[in-house]
């Protein structure tokens, strides 16, 4: 039905955060819960609140499988929370009032978010604003086979509006406890991402590369102080561990020339790269910083255009 918002919710043994995920939307019109096999006491806490709970085959990268499920929602306002996250109190009125502000000039939303570390909210490095696709028009967006990559406003990047920080709705995210959790999980998101199969395109020195660059986007100490040299560090040995990981699936394996690498990959982040990396968005694929460049431009030509009324937003 026009204008509803169907919540949907993705589990995995996740008893420790669920609940708080779920108290935080349990306003919407349709609550559903899509579990993974849990073992523990995810399924007990869903039937306190989701309309319906699904069942899913545990899926190593959980970006596609989103696909697949958002069918079985059956209003017209999509709205995505990870089981580890949660939405402020006032949530449910700031969704409404954007959906009836601007639900007919855009079909898709993205909320900046908080990411934690041990209690404590990251503001550099590019984990701030963060900004996620997470409310949309059913049908307008699509996720790729991947771990935590935006998705594709099938509609076009003009039909997404970005809500400017930092008076505007966010979503929470209390993702680790301390820096042990968070090397853990970025190694669990390597083994399970998929790599190209042609052993003739391989360059170890493009991860190397992209370890250079983790160092210079993510260390940012005026902010976070010594934990961003300490996540810069891990994302930079992060690019590095899935290159091993990339050259090693491969069959035939090409020479890995670590050592003509060294120089070869720190000669490829120049410096305008970083800085527009830095301009658009740190955290994003080229892929995404690309989408955000023309959706930028797209915006500016979209207020300008003779006799077209100028957006707010």
């Amino acid at each position: 039905m026009a204008g509803k918002i169907s919540c949907i919710v993705h589990t995995r043994n996740s008893e420790a955060t669920l609940e708080k995920a779920l108290s935080s939307v349990d306003w919407v019109d349709e609550l559903v819960v899509v579990d993974m096999q849990s073992e523990d006491e995810t399924l007990k806490i869903a039937a306190n609140y989701a309309d319906r709970i699904l069942k899913a085959e545990p899926a190593p990268r959980i970006d596609g499988v989103r696909n697949t499920f958002l069918k079985e929602l059956n209003h017209q306002w999509a709205l995505v929370l990870d089981s580890d996250e949660y939405l402020a109190l006032d949530a449910a009125q700031n969704i409404k009032s954007l959906i009836k502000q601007h639900g007919d000039n855009f079909d898709a939303f993205a909320f900046p978010r908080f990411n934690y570390l041990a209690g404590v909210p990251l503001m550099g490095g590019g984990r701030y604003p963060d900004h996620q696709i997470r409310l949309f028009r059913n049908g307008s967006v699509k996720w790729h086979d991947s771990n935590h990559q935006l998705p594709e406003v099938i509609t076009g990047p003009d039909r997404l509006m970005k809500l400017t920080p930092p008076n505007c709705l966010h979503i929470h995210h209390p993702n680790y406890e301390n820096l042990q959790e968070f090397m853990a999980k970025q190694i669990s998101y390597a083994l399970n991402d998929t790599y190209p199969q042609d052993p003739a395109a391989f360059e170890f020195s493009e991860y190397i590369a992209r370890a250079h660059e983790q160092l210079a986007l993510r260390s940012e100490p005026q902010t976070d102080g010594d934990v961003s040299h300490a996540l810069a560090l891990v994302m930079a040995w992060d690019s590095l561990l899935r290159g091993l990981i990339h050259w090693d699936r491969l069959d035939p394996k090409p020479p890995l020339n670590y050592l003509s690498a060294l120089p070869a990959g720190a000669t490829k982040v120049p410096h305008s790269k970083i800085a527009l990396r830095k301009m658009l968005g740190r955290h994003l694929a080229w892929k995404h910083i690309l989408a955000a460049l023309v959706y930028r431009l797209r915006r500016l030509l979209h207020k300008f255009k003779p006799g077209r009324k100028r957006d707010s937003q």
